[in-house]
């Protein structure tokens, strides 16, 4: 460096006596050059500055390959390109490196050597700015600059062979609330407890499944039953609890033999997984992300979100990791250390669920594929978000005790990782009759006091004949209908009338538009991931409007989208933006964030239509001849709703019930419920009493279930095999 330091003197000696120049002044990054001619000193400084400025330019986009371009050929010999990708990976991950800047500070060059005088600042997420100036020299190479590169030019430190070690402090992680401040997530100690078929002594038997019921969800004969069922050497995860909680049991389950109890640091989830597909669940980092979360401090096997909100506020949720950045020599001894910075905990997340209603809606479906969706028709607030089946989120951080259960999530054909109250896209079936009806009024093709016969079948569009839902299940015509009625009575007729009539009008998009209006074909804006679903274009033929028109064809819909809209048919008009966060906390109890409600337009329709359409939806449960009515049974709290019997192209109909509650009830609010059953036949039979059940719960702080569903021995208890009741042909009600 001595050397160049004189052999530069001198050509500034050799420059001033000359008269070359005068001075040398520093040149920053965005002051232009003057350029003389091409045989001067000054040419050649410029030269090696613009090349200095490719390379530190390169490294601000982090072009490694760019940065390697422009090492000189004796620097590209020393070191190959995959090792000095690897070195500038390693010390942006060691930094926690955010962004780069630099200064040119002046460039001087000779015949064959310049050198380039910098201040490079680096940014970090961690440590902040670490500010360093330095000099980088250039050898001149078939008339080009090429860079001397050393370690030191990232850091001056790093010279000689040094190296960084980063050391990361864990913040603990936030926890997750419902509503009223019950756990939903914690992370704490935790132990797995569970049971080894063969290692069970006859005579222990009894005081085994008694013990293990009173710590459970499962009686004892459920115990026998999945003990029955499980091999002999293999491991039957029962029941996950914090320490805390087991605590009381440990020395009891430890004098019996065939229990097994393993000790856990871990995300845990309250309950075995209340709203499991609401709060998601944390898995490894993955390969293709490692690098960006090392950037922010994570360590390499750290658990992230990886669904739901706990994926969704990964950033919120996990906190700012701290930690300690260390010098090393080339032996691996410390020499210094260069920075540090303390942790901050993680914020903590208060849902908008309803920790007792959620659990007990999840406990009512069986083994049935199913949706559930509770809705504050006011608000959007999201009290109850069900898919079924559910599963344990606890078992993907007990992978390494167990990987059983977690593999069984992957392969069951049932997809109990899938979240079908948000993802899953079905068709409506004559739910959508709501929408038709809407539109049907909206563009005056007809009128509360228009009027049908509504037969078993009906000759459509001169093309086809298509039948209602009365011919299969063998009762009578429902006869002469008001438009209101029709809807009451879900005639298929009537609205494969109203296709039929819209198209014919020139208006074949109403029923696209009005879909539209309504939220459908389009995502919600909740804060987990969800479909659009789907509402085809304008029908381009008769037959397809009048589809359309009873919720078949091409339609797709979610079930949070239809909760969405049947809470703005409850509440006047506004849809508002479902959502499922109430607020976050910061570790020392700062409110960070606090949920207003977000309207996101309101349904397309006059005040009209609004009051007919209601009171259509208010007769489907409260007259007779309802398709609701039989299934509401002694509810003694008011609701509106429509049944659905969606078709699909292989096995049973899905079954749809979709309703709010009118109780206007200043403690608790007036709330929307969609339920779906996936291939569950008659939305009468199989939905709506899971509707029954949320509004009977719901205001009856959580003690009348209101009976007993189709599958269940007892209210919470499912009989073996899931039973498909038959339609009842004296109830009248159907679709």
């Amino acid at each position: 460096m001595v050397h160049h330091l004189l052999s530069f003197k001198k050509i500034l000696i050799g420059l001033f006596i000359l008269g070359i120049v005068s001075a040398c002044q520093p040149v920053s990054v965005n002051t232009p050059t003057l350029i003389p001619e091409k045989d001067s000193n000054i040419y050649d400084a410029a030269a090696a500055q613009s090349a200095a400025e490719r390379f530190l330019s390169a490294w601000q986009a982090e072009d490694y390959v760019g940065m390697y371009s422009e090492l000189s050929l004796l620097s590209q010999d020393a070191t190959s390109q995959e090792s000095f990708e690897e070195v500038y990976h390693q010390v942006a991950n060691a930094l926690t490196l955010k962004s780069i800047d630099y200064q040119v500070l002046s460039a001087m060059a000779g015949e064959h050597y310049a050198e380039v005088a910098l201040k490079t600042t680096l940014s970090t997420r961690l440590f902040g700015d670490l500010s360093r100036e330095l000099v980088m020299g250039l050898e001149r190479e078939n008339d080009a600059w090429g860079v001397q590169w050393g370690q030191g030019l990232i850091l001056p430190e790093l010279d000689e062979g040094n190296s960084l070690e980063f050391i990361a402090q864990v913040p603990s992680r936030g926890r997750i609330f419902d509503q009223y401040g019950a756990p939903l997530a914690a992370y704490e100690n935790a132990i797995s407890i569970g049971l080894v078929p063969g290692e069970i002594l006859p005579e222990q038997t009894d005081q085994i499944y008694e013990t293990l019921s009173t710590m459970s969800s499962y009686d004892p004969q459920t115990l026998a039953a999945m003990v029955d069922r499980t091999p002999d050497d293999w491991y039957l995860p029962v029941v996950t609890l914090a320490q805390a909680d087991a605590a009381p049991y440990l020395e009891a389950l430890q004098g019996l033999s065939g229990i097994q109890l393993n000790e856990f640091r871990s995300r845990f989830y309250v309950d075995g997984g209340v709203a499991p597909h609401a709060l998601g669940y944390l898995l490894y980092i993955p390969e293709e992300e490692l690098e960006d979360y090392l950037r922010l401090g994570y360590r390499q096997d750290e658990r992230i979100g990886a669904s739901g909100l706990e994926a969704t506020y990964e950033s919120e949720l996990s906190g700012q990791r701290g930690g300690t950045l260390y010098l090393k020599d080339s032996e691996g001894q410390i020499i210094s250390l260069i920075a540090s910075s303390e942790p901050v905990p993680g914020e903590s997340l208060f849902t908008t669920l309803d920790k007792k209603l959620q659990a007990q809606i999840q406990d009512s479906l069986g083994d049935l594929r199913a949706a559930v969706v509770v809705m504050e028709v006011d608000t959007g607030r999201i009290l109850s978000l069900v898919s079924n089946p559910d599963f344990d989120p606890n078992a993907f951080d007990m992978a390494e005790i167990d990987r059983s259960l977690m593999e069984s999530y992957f392969t069951d054909e049932d997809q109990p990782l899938f979240n079908r109250a948000t993802q899953g896209q079905y068709p409506l079936g004559s739910v959508f009759k709501t929408i038709s009806m809407a539109a049907a009024l909206e563009t005056g093709v007809y009128s509360i006091y228009s009027s049908i016969y509504c037969g078993h079948s009906l000759w459509v569009c001169d093309r086809a004949t298509l039948y209602d839902w009365t011919l299969a299940y063998g009762t009578s015509a429902s006869g002469q209908l008001s438009l209101p009625e029709g809807l009451m009575r879900s005639c298929n007729p009537w609205f494969y009338t109203i296709g039929e009539t819209l198209y014919e009008s020139e208006l074949p998009d109403a029923l696209t538009n009005m879909a539209y209006g309504f939220g459908l074909g389009i995502e919600t804006g909740i804060e987990i991931p969800e479909a659009s679903g789907n509402i085809p274009l304008t029908a381009s033929t008769c037959l397809e409007n009048a589809q359309m028109a009873i919720g078949q064809g091409e339609i797709l819909v979610t079930p949070v989208q239809v909760a969405t809209f049947f809470a703005a048919l409850a509440n006047g008009g506004t849809l508002y933006q479902p959502t499922l966060v109430e607020k976050i906390e910061s570790s020392s109890g700062d409110v960070t964030y606090e949920f207003e409600p977000v309207s996101k337009g309101n349904l397309p329709i006059s005040s009209e239509t609004l009051s007919e359409v209601r009171e259509a939806l208010r007769l489907v449960v409260e007259e007779p001849r309802g398709t609701g009515y039989w299934a509401m049974g002694d509810l003694q709290i008011p609701v509106s709703g429509k049944t659905g019997t969606a078709q699909t192209p292989t096995g049973n109909s899905h079954a749809w019930f979709a309703g709010y509650s009118r109780q206007n009830d200043p403690e608790r609010p007036d709330i929307a419920v969609v339920v779906l059953i996936e291939n569950g036949g008659e939305g009468s039979a199989m939905a709506a009493p899971v509707f029954r059940r949320v509004i009977s719960l719901y205001f009856s702080n959580y003690e009348n279930p209101s009976g007993v569903m189709p599958w269940e021995s007892e209210p919470f208890i499912p009989q073996e095999p899931t039973a498909t009741p038959t339609p009842d042909e004296d109830s009248q009600s159907g679709d």
